[in-house]
């Protein structure tokens, strides 16, 4: 059998978020349709279980958390005085790790080895075998896209920020602290994502415009995009069959994530309110891990918001709702939440970040709106409308069952293994 080393930063299971799920797909379509034998090498996130492995994965090798120490010496020498690496990079990074990986490699001989995300790809650099760089999106355009945000009420380190002594968090929190942070890290990751392109085989995105400016940047064809999918039958289960609470909007995502925050926090100060005075009774269920001070000082006060935490099955608490909103102001790639909650027949009322890359149509598969009140007014829209309502629950559905199955990752996979 042929074997496969997945270099990851959190485990590929369970298929509890976007980036989970993807990876928790990737690696039963590779074993199951493409022949591997899957050794997983990641680091945990809290609440990972590593014995808990789907029988298509053969061997889990937990890499021991990066200190705080090294993650300090990394940035300080890595990212600002020698600018060779992203935050993204340094904050990954163990020389010990490094070894262990190696030993790991030398042992299997593996026929495809992929990295992770920037985060995991240094650690496969100097392997001579076939190689890819599984970058999700580009990270550059993200970042490039916050710095045109009100820094002072963005955390843009997301959950690492917290794994840092508190001297150092108060200093990294200022706005212009941030702000110049910011910046360096979009040229730093620029120059990177670029690098790795060219030392990689292949590199891997969600989205197909995202592999194609690379390939015209770079002058070849070694960017492919793999789409997401969704498992339309697992979501499906709540498609008409759960009834409805009414007046509940949901958000779902990992809210230590940036954009999540901020769009969870915009949602909660300028939308909501303007949905509370035409649906009084209306609730806001917020569905995810990681809730920040930010977030909860954002709410305090407001009795109709609800923070779920992190749950097993996001399907009992999302597919319970009205209406999902996803009203991010910055991101990149294939927002996953708004197709999940579309095969679950919730209609969806997004931005035109939320939106993109995925070819649904204003009006007729779900709701695209960027002004603060246009988006509420949608929102009341679908809890007051029946008819509209029921449309773009069906269409909403019918157009993740027919453009984002894990079929179309099985096609394209051939182009990369």
């Amino acid at each position: 059998m042929k074997r496969l080393v997945f270099l990851t930063a959190r485990l590929p299971f369970p298929a509890s978020s976007g980036r989970k799920n993807v990876m928790y797909n990737y690696c039963k379509i590779l074993h199951e349709t493409y022949g591997y034998d899957i050794t997983v090498v990641s680091y945990l996130e809290e609440g990972d279980n590593s014995n808990a492995k789907p029988d298509f994965i053969s061997n889990v090798i937990v890499l021991p958390n990066v200190s705080a120490k090294k993650k300090i010496k990394n940035l300080m020498v890595k990212t600002f005085f020698q600018r060779k690496w992203p935050m993204q990079v340094s904050l990954f990074w163990d020389p010990l790790n490094a070894v262990r990986i190696k030993k790991v490699l030398d042992e299997i001989k593996p026929d495809v080895v992929i990295a992770d995300m920037v985060r995991m790809t240094e650690y496969a650099q100097e392997y001579q075998g076939y190689k890819i760089a599984d970058l999700d999106d580009m990270l550059s355009i993200r970042y490039e896209r916050q710095l045109a945000q009100n820094m002072a009420s963005i955390n843009p380190y997301g959950a690492y920020l917290y794994s840092l002594p508190k001297n150092i968090q108060k200093i990294l929190s200022s706005s212009g602290m941030k702000t110049a942070i910011l910046k360096s890290e979009v040229s730093l990751l620029k120059r990177y994502e670029r690098n790795i392109a060219k030392s990689y085989n292949k590199t891997v995105f969600v989205a197909d415009r995202e592999a194609k400016i690379l390939n015209n940047e770079l002058n070849f064809d070694r960017a492919v995009a793999v789409p997401l999918g969704v498992d339309v039958e697992y979501y499906g289960e709540f498609f008409n069959k759960q009834e409805k609470s009414q007046h509940t909007i949901a958000f779902l995502g990992a809210m230590s994530v940036a954009h999540n925050e901020a769009g969870a926090i915009h949602f909660i100060r300028d939308i909501f309110p303007l949905i509370q005075k035409k649906v009084s009774d209306a609730k806001f269920i917020v569905v995810g891990g990681g809730i920040t001070d930010q977030l909860k000082k954002a709410a305090k006060g407001n009795d109709s918001i609800v923070f779920t935490g992190r749950v097993e099955d996001v399907r009992t608490e999302v597919g319970k709702c009205q209406v999902f909103v996803c009203p991010l102001t910055f991101g990149s790639g294939i927002k996953t939440k708004n197709l999940e909650a579309m095969a679950m027949g919730i209609p969806v009322v997004t931005t035109t970040i939320g939106a993109e890359n995925i070819n649904a149509i204003d009006g007729q598969d779900w709701l695209v709106a960027d002004d603060d009140q246009a988006f509420a007014d949608q929102v009341v829209r679908v809890m007051t409308d029946t008819c509209l309502s029921e449309r773009l629950t069906r269409n909403g559905n019918s157009y993740v069952k027919e453009n984002f199955t894990w079929n179309v990752a099985k096609e394209r996979m051939k182009q990369i293994v």
